[in-house]
């Protein structure tokens, strides 16, 4: 047989958490054709000698935001560069889909880009238009369907339970997009309008997915010292439906939440060996991200993010900033709050703490913090370090817990961006892989499950996140003992090292630590 590219001398770490081993690994017309201890190289059109290397399965991204971010640059470079090939993405409840056709102005915020609008009324839609204007993209995408532009393109922002008909509406279009190919549910119950939404609705949301055997995945309603409510609200979406239910970016969020991570985690393998299918994913930082309403009392923002706008330009401003004084007080809690992108109003803020603005601009802190979202309408990125090092730490010891990014495949080029987003965009997972290896979370072997295999599972994906014969040549070459991130809170545009070569579909996506002219990403859907 002949064989396109023979990977010779490797050690194989297969996806599986078994121990490693070295072999040669041979691909054909995109797939995985054979892993044996030698195989003749005269048989290969291409030879490469990993020799001292590991070949992985290619990274599966299980939280990711890239579901419109190859509308504006299609390198995917970000997340390639860390040898990640596939995204679960459309997290949080935000996608730009489905909603009624008579409704569809409404879905207009969840898909603006600079190419225009990219919204739709299915999955099925959206699908299509990528297909007919030829878009490209560095990496795979495995939609979900956001639970907030269910609600918006059914009820709008309407901060209330919904009408039998609305109910009944919701569960068609997510039927139906299910049908098509769907990968789940994504719930954002800490965002507009996903916070306005109760279990019943939840529950029968998570019966239409699990006949699909679909997943939920869920930003849940606190994600800090009212944890196990929240945690408690996912297992009874399981309870009622049976659905597998999935806890993204599982943390310790705010002060009075710190210290209780071992109670969260136990709390969560109980729930598993009472019968609940629940899984979860975890970052490795300190700090996460969000828009700048985030940080502002959830009335605000009943109705949409626009509505803080209102708020701190009407009658009922002092109220809110009353609340924005004693949250931002002093040094400490203004340095807390670092601001990641203004959408280049305010290039000179991108990078700088609230503390570090209010000094530049004379201001008050919770006056520089109005002012953005009021100049951006809502539309300002924050990186909130709000966990401990101990808690994250907890979580990423915990061999079942999955690592995602909950960032998007940016291009590496800083001028083809807006802002300082968060590194985790650039380097989670060199950066857990590194970790891992300095502080001893896991095995190597463990260690690449979590980030390949056990993801697949979780989501399942049936073709990809092992090395196996027959499977897809979704593969990322490594040097284990290297493998770091670099990127910064002040400088986050830079390449990981150690991750070698990135194959995808057979082809190379990266080449010696160098990104390729190829585009092999593809929507894949689910059988």
């Amino acid at each position: 047989m002949k064989f396109d590219i023979l990977l010779k001398n490797g050690r194989i770490i297969d996806g599986s958490g078994k121990p490693s081993y070295i072999a040669d690994l041979a691909i054909s017309k995109g797939r995985i054709v054979g892993i044996e201890p030698s195989i003749p190289e005269e048989n290969a059109d291409e030879v490469i000698n990993v020799e001292g290397l590991c070949v992985a399965p290619g990274f599966i991204d299980i939280h990711s935001h890239s579901d419109l971010t190859f509308f504006m640059n299609d390198s995917g470079a970000a997340k390639l560069y860390q040898g990640v090939t596939s995204e679960l993405s459309g997290q949080c409840g935000s996608t730009a889909y489905p909603c009624l056709p008579e409704h569809k102005n409404w879905m207009d915020k969840y898909g603006m880009t600079p190419r225009g609008i990219m919204t739709a009324c299915s999955l099925e839609e959206f699908c299509r238009g990528v297909e007919k204007r030829h878009d490209r993209m560095g990496t795979n995408q495995l939609p979900l369907i956001g639970h907030g532009a269910l609600r918006c393109g059914v009820m709008h922002y309407d901060n209330r339970d919904p009408e039998p008909c609305e109910m009944e509406a919701m569960e068609n279009l997510l039927r139906r997009d299910m049908e098509y190919g769907a990968w789940g549910l994504s719930l954002g119950l800490g965002y507009t309008p996903g916070l306005s939404s109760h279990q019943e609705e939840l529950s029968r949301l998570g019966a239409v997915v699990a006949p699909f055997g679909g997943i939920v995945t869920s930003h849940m309603r606190q994600q800090g010292y009212d944890t196990p409510k929240s945690l408690e609200e996912m297992y009874n979406i399981n309870r009622f439906s049976g659905v597998h239910v999935h806890i993204a970016h599982f943390k310790a969020s705010g002060k009075a939440a710190w210290g209780r991570s071992q109670e969260f985690v136990d709390n969560y393998h109980a729930a598993q060996k009472s019968g609940i299918n629940v899984t979860a994913d975890v970052y490795p930082y300190t700090a996460s991200s969000s828009g700048i309403t985030n940080s502002f009392p959830k009335w605000t923002i009943q109705g949409g993010t626009h509505h803080a706008v209102e708020i701190l330009q009407g009658p009922e401003r002092e109220k809110l900033m009353s609340f924005l004084r004693e949250k931002y007080s002093d040094e400490e809690s203004c340095s807390a709050l670092l601001v990641a992108d203004t959408r280049g109003l305010h290039p000179d803020a991108d990078g700088c703490t609230i503390w570090e603005i209010s000094k530049m601009w004379n201001m008050d802190p919770a006056d520089v913090v109005a002012k953005l979202c009021i100049d951006s309408d809502a539309r300002t990125s924050c990186i909130s370090f709000g966990m401990s090092d101990s808690d994250v730490e907890v979580f990423l010891r915990q061999d079942d817990i999955c690592i995602g990014s909950d960032g998007r495949a940016f291009p590496l080029d800083p001028k083809l961006n807006n802002g300082k987003p968060h590194p985790r965009n650039f380097g989670t997972f060199p950066r857990f892989l590194k970790m891992a290896r300095e502080k001893k979370f896991c095995s190597p072997e463990i260690a690449i499950r979590r980030i390949t295999g056990q993801s697949a599972d979780y989501i399942g994906i049936t073709d990809r996140g092992y090395l196996k014969t027959g499977l897809v040549a979704d593969i990322t070459v490594l040097d284990m003992d290297k493998v770091a991130d670099t990127a910064t809170y002040k400088d986050p545009f830079q390449k990981p090292v150690g991750i070698i070569h990135v194959i995808m579909d057979g082809r190379f996506a990266v080449r010696n630590g160098e990104q390729t002219e190829e585009r092999l990403g593809k929507i894949l859907l689910r059988d």
